[in-house]
């Protein structure tokens, strides 16, 4: 009981530490560029009325790199260290790309506005192509698949269970700690205007 309480409460911290990093890593890009960002738990705010497209895709890609890189370094680290806690931060850190790999499938793209085509365009991607919801879908691939090999998921029926459960939790929380950043922040932030984007980018 203590250790699956534990495992929950890692499992939720990784989680909502993904989504952290992944505002930081937009603003890190946008530090960069001597543009002004606040990260928060769920959003980053460009604190300038203004923006220009090419400086925004490049923030854009930040949280990308950051969310690619923190699946990345927490499947090596589940893979190397091999422990309890290691499991349950590789599951907390899979919600993200499983909840942009749910949102392709339902709705043809893994992320909502522009980020996607914006960071497409940083990267010298097509901006209406789809190689950011194929990486993020490779990266749950492989952190399940790594899972699966070292038993800590199978196809039997209370791990099935266990593992939905765990989803859906952190699906949960995600849009929890996502509605709550806004309800919070928004009001103090203005919205940022992108100018020259492009006439064929259109918010998804």
């Amino acid at each position: 009981m203590r250790s699956q309480l534990r495992f929950t409460l890692v499992f939720l911290a990784a989680c909502v530490g993904s989504m952290f990093l992944h505002e930081v890593g937009h603003a890190v890009f946008g530090w960069f560029q001597g543009i002004p960002v606040m990260p928060t738990p769920a959003k980053e705010y460009i604190l300038q009325s203004q923006v220009d497209w090419r400086q925004r895709t490049w923030i854009s890609l930040g949280g990308v790199l950051a969310s690619a890189l923190v699946v990345s370094g927490s499947l090596l680290w589940y893979i190397f260290k091999r422990s309890l806690s290691g499991t349950a931060i590789l599951a907390g850190c899979l919600v993200i790309p499983g909840a942009y790999t749910l949102r392709f499938l339902l709705e043809g793209r893994g992320h909502d506005a522009t980020e996607w085509q914006e960071a497409q365009t940083a990267l010298g991607a097509s901006p209406s192509g789809h190689s950011l919801d194929f990486l993020f879908l490779f990266l749950l691939i492989a952190g399940c698949a790594s899972l699966a090999w070292f038993g800590d998921i199978s196809l039997r029926w209370r791990s099935l269970l266990k593992s939905a459960g765990l989803a859906i939790l952190g699906l949960a929380i995600m849009i929890v700690v996502q509605v709550g950043n806004n309800a919070i922040f928004d009001k103090h932030f203005p919205k940022t205007r992108t100018s020259n984007m492009p006439a064929d980018i259109k918010s998804d």
